[in-house]
């Protein structure tokens, strides 16, 4: 059954948990930032370097004070939305896990790009945290909405209309030259493969397989210790059963 919402899915109240903390987070880097030039945003170049906290503070680090306001705006608005779709944990593990392989995807179509380009432009490998994060709650938000109407900026409709009219719009500001939009179309698909749940089914297979021998060794060691336990047991109910059984064969006189 198709569910059609009838209330834009604006945050109400209070922050949920980790929507407050991504606004504490951001907040907390914007003052660092202005005490110290600290280089938290994304560069390929300095990930390379070492620098690869890069790829989890890009996500919480916006460029400008313009870029944090319209950042806590969208988090209030957009955060609460997706943190009730998928709770507070994989919220944030979207935020961090999914910037990071948004940046790791950014990185590798550098290094491609460098490659086939005799001179490619310096803004390539720059990223704003506001576009990243919200383009995996896009991403997120579109996949479980996928083929349902549902108001999004007081307009209503489906996902996949939002997932691809989203991607149109980083598309084109790539055309005219903001090469940072790469890094939101990486962040649009893996919040949608993140959402999908089934995008990761190759991946969870593989991680079944690799860790397959140790859980069952686990489950084996927890089965001998329980059957050591469980034989333990019964020793101390049949000794306390014949005890018992002594006594009612000689009852005191």
């Amino acid at each position: 059954m198709r569910q059609i919402f009838n209330d834009p899915p604006l945050g109400t109240g209070s922050p949920l948990p980790g929507t407050l903390f991504l606004m504490a987070a951001t907040t907390i880097v914007v003052i660092v930032r202005a005490l110290a030039p600290v280089p938290l945003f994304f560069l390929p170049e300095a990930v390379l370097s070492g620098a690869v906290w890069q790829l989890l503070t890009a996500t919480v680090t916006p460029m400008t004070p313009f870029g944090w306001l319209i950042g806590l705006l969208a988090l209030y608005l957009f955060g609460n939305v997706i943190e009730r779709m998928l709770g507070t944990g994989r919220f944030l593990t979207l935020c961090f896990a999914g910037g990071a392989a948004a940046y790791l995807g950014t990185l590798l179509t550098a290094l491609g790009a460098r490659l086939l380009l005799p001179s490619p432009s310096p803004s390539f490998v720059f990223a704003a945290s506001s576009a990243t994060l919200f383009s995996l709650m896009v991403g997120a938000f579109a996949a479980r909405l996928w083929n349902t109407p549902t108001f999004f900026n007081f307009v209503q409709l489906r996902g996949q209309t939002i997932f691809y009219v989203s991607a149109a719009i980083d598309a084109v500001f790539l055309l005219y030259g903001y090469p940072d939009s790469i890094s939101g179309l990486w962040a649009l698909g893996i919040g949608f493969l993140f959402a999908r749940e089934a995008g990761f089914a190759p991946l969870r297979a593989a991680r079944d397989w690799a860790t397959g021998p140790f859980r069952r060794w686990r489950i084996r060691r927890k089965y001998k210790n329980f059957q050591i336990v469980e034989s333990e047991m019964q020793r101390m109910w049949d000794d306390l059963e014949e005890r018992l059984n002594r006594k009612d064969r000689h009852p005191r006189r």
